[in-house]
């Protein structure tokens, strides 16, 4: 019973995600209901091979064209009826995802793309440093090792405290900006010392060892 019922989820899954896909695409290829039913007036775009070398942009231009037509093609090669009662729908539903997806993108996403940003670039910065120091520690740990959870949690949780002090210490100080770097300076030091804390301790306790118990495991 449960495989069966397994089996029946991923199928019901297995079917949203293929109506969602293609209503995105029925709405992203017909500019309305009318031009999605009748294809009448419609008449393909000539498509004229060059041999002369051409900019990649434009090339990829035309493969999007190519495969809007054949796309736009395919829908019309099927009935009239099967169109208007549910790719009609469909073309609404696939609508309202993109224009939704476009109103997230200009209201939510671009906004913070800033923030997203530097919340990459500090991980990059904190998680190379940590790499390096390990890697002096102890030479022989592979990579796998020095990456453990506990470090890229560690690293995680100091990247956004140091993407938050972007945003809520100019409220509360007003120096901010001008201390800004000495500040983030100090607080990624203190997040890397965290980190780099079981290693350095093993590596002082023993310091011609390469191995690191950590968690009941022998790192290394």
């Amino acid at each position: 019973m449960q495989e069966n019922d397994k089996k029946r989820k991923q199928i019901e899954k297995g079917i949203v995600a293929g109506l969602t896909s293609a209503s995105v695409l029925l709405g992203g290829t017909f500019d309305s209901p009318q031009d999605l039913i009748n294809n009448d007036k419609y008449k393909p775009e000539a498509v004229i091979e060059k041999v002369l070398n051409e900019d990649e942009d434009k090339q990829e231009a035309k493969q999007k064209n190519n495969l809007k037509e054949k796309f736009r093609n395919l829908v019309y090669k099927v009935p009239v009826k099967i169109r208007t009662y549910l790719f009609v729908p469909l073309w609404f539903l696939g609508t309202f995802l993109i224009s939704l997806t476009d109103l997230l993108v200009k209201v939510v996403l671009a906004p913070a793309s800033h923030i997203i940003i530097n919340f990459i670039l500090h991980v990059l910065i904190i998680l190379g440093i940590v790499v390096i120091c390990i890697k002096v520690l102890f030479p022989d740990l592979p990579l796998s090792k020095i990456l453990n959870k506990r470090t890229l949690i560690m690293v995680i949780i100091g990247s956004m405290l140091l993407s938050l002090c972007d945003i809520f210490m100019p409220m509360v100080w007003d120096k901010y900006k001008l201390y800004r770097n000495i500040s983030k300076l100090v607080l990624g030091l203190v997040v890397i010392l965290i980190i780099l804390k079981p290693f350095i301790k093993k590596k002082l306790e023993n310091p011609y060892t390469y191995e690191i118990q950590y968690e009941n495991e022998i790192l290394g």
